[in-house]
C-alpha cells in the first residue's frame, strides 16, 4: 500500500441486512479517498444441498439441488447488479467479486492472502455463544484466521 494506490478494502456481501450495514458504515466512516474497493460474495456449496435430513447413503435429490442452483444463481445475479450501483453511486474505485466455496470464511481469508488485501470491513449476524458454537460464524472465522485488520460491524440493538 502507497499513498498512491491507497488501501485494498474487501467487503464481503450477501443478499442481508447486516452485510449491506457494514457496507454503508464503510462509506460513511472508513473510507479514505485512494481506496480501492472489493465487495467480496461467497457462495457456499454446503447450502446446495437442502433439506436437513439428507445423508450422502441416500440418492441425492437433483430436483431439489438444481432448484437451489437456480435460486442461489438469480441471487447472484441480484447482488452483483446492488453492488455495482453501490460502488457506481458511491463514485469509488472497486470491483465485485463471486466466489464459489466449502465454506464463506475460508474463501474470505483465502482471497484476501492471494489479493494481498490491506483490511476487511464486514457484518455479522449476532448469533448467541452456544449458536456459534456449533454452527461457526463466518466472521469469527475470519477474525481468527486472518491476518490483516479487521472491523467487524453489529447488528443494531433491538
Amino acid at each position: 500500500m502507497t499513498e498512491e494506490t491507497g488501501r485494498k478494502v474487501l467487503l464481503p456481501v450477501d443478499l442481508s441486512d447486516n452485510a449491506m450495514r457494514a457496507v454503508q458504515w464503510y462509506f460513511k466512516y472508513g473510507k479514505l479517498p485512494n481506496d480501492d474497493v472489493i465487495l467480496f460474495h461467497s457462495v457456499d456449496t454446503s447450502t446446495i444441498i437442502p433439506g436437513t435430513d439428507f445423508t450422502w447413503a441416500e440418492p441425492l435429490p437433483v430436483e431439489a439441488v438444481e432448484t437451489n442452483l437456480k435460486n442461489k444463481e438469480k441471487e447472484a445475479k441480484e447482488l452483483k447488479i446492488k453492488c455495482e450501483n453501490v460502488l457506481k453511486e458511491a463514485a469509488v474505485k472497486g470491483e465485485y467479486v463471486d466466489a464459489i466455496a466449502n465454506h464463506a470464511g475460508e474463501a474470505i481469508v483465502e482471497y484476501c492472502t492471494k489479493h494481498k488485501v490491506d483490511y476487511i470491513i464486514m457484518g455479522n449476524r449476532g448469533m448467541g455463544a452456544i449458536r456459534r458454537t456449533f454452527m461457526g460464524s463466518v466472521s469469527d472465522y475470519v477474525l481468527h484466521h486472518a491476518r490483516i485488520p479487521i472491523t467487524i460491524i453489529p447488528p443494531p440493538l433491538q
